[in-house]
């Protein structure tokens, strides 16, 4: 087990375990164990009960809808300011979705979701809290529906690369035109070709397998109204959040009061 050192440190990553009440983050911190999830893992691929939980530190990943018969579709996407494995909070015994591992991977801190049930059921205050999160999640859910529906290709890869910009360090988003167009699913081309068009505005520099973000205000004018709403939620219910946040003031206070992995490993994550 790691030390409880250890995980209070990387537990400062984390924006939801970092908004706990100290006693229920200490109740935590007796259990929590840093892991490593290589690039492209998928986790939790099953429909069996969820094994772990997951609270990422360097880690993004993919939220994505299992289809039957053919590859699995993003719904959302996950990083330092949340959770993996949320629905055993809700008391959940399947798992609808995957996570799926982005960029070169990263780290996270996990611990058995039958430990967390129990404690979420004996200190309400630690339940609450993470609850906010999920909260704040089914509104980008939301986003995600309606932008799938509504928007065009320019806006929703705006919104995406604003998304993964809130999750990392620095403003390169080490991503390819491929891996773009598998999570949009969409054409390679298509992405391509909206990526010179950003480009050409001096929105964003592409280069091999990498895209850097030049001007942050201008890709959320192209992303519209699809990107901010779940960004203002989670602001309001848990903490500041995502690089606009801290730019600009008026995004805080939204949203409600406040209050080694990989792919073949056993005890995978079931979202």
């Amino acid at each position: 087990m790691a030390s409880t050192q250890t995980s209070s440190f990387a537990a400062q990553q984390n924006l939801l375990l970092n908004s706990l009440q100290p006693d229920d983050l200490r109740r935590l911190l007796q259990f929590l164990e840093p892991v490593a999830v290589r690039s492209g893992a998928r986790i939790g691929a099953s429909v069996s009960a969820p094994m772990h939980v997951y609270f990422p530190t360097t880690l993004v990943a993919s939220v994505a809808a299992l289809v039957e018969g053919g590859d699995p579709v993003e719904v959302g996407l996950v990083g330092r300011e949340g959770m993996l494995g949320w629905p055993v909070l809700l008391g959940g015994h399947h798992a609808p979705h995957c996570g799926l591992a982005q960029l070169s991977g990263g780290e996270a801190l996990a611990m058995p979701a039958a430990t967390l049930i129990d404690l979420c059921a004996e200190h309400r205050t630690l339940h609450t809290a993470l609850l906010r999160f999920v909260q704040a999640f089914t509104v980008q859910l939301g986003r995600t529906v309606v932008a799938n529906l509504r928007d065009g290709l320019e806006r929703r890869l705006s919104r995406w690369l604003l998304m993964l910009h809130d999750r990392i360090d620095g403003d390169t988003l080490p991503i390819t035109h491929v891996e773009l167009a598998n999570t949009l699913h969409v054409r390679r081309a298509s992405v391509t070709d909206t990526l010179h068009v950003l480009e050409g505005n001096g929105v964003l520099r592409c280069t091999r397998g990498q895209v850097y973000v030049r001007d942050r205000a201008q890709l959320q004018v192209a992303a519209g109204e699809s990107y901010g709403p779940a960004e203002r939620s989670y602001s309001g219910l848990i903490a500041p959040f995502g690089k606009s946040d801290r730019a600009d003031p008026t995004m805080q206070g939204w949203g409600g009061s406040r209050g080694s992995v990989d792919g073949a490993g056993a005890g995978l994550l079931r979202l």
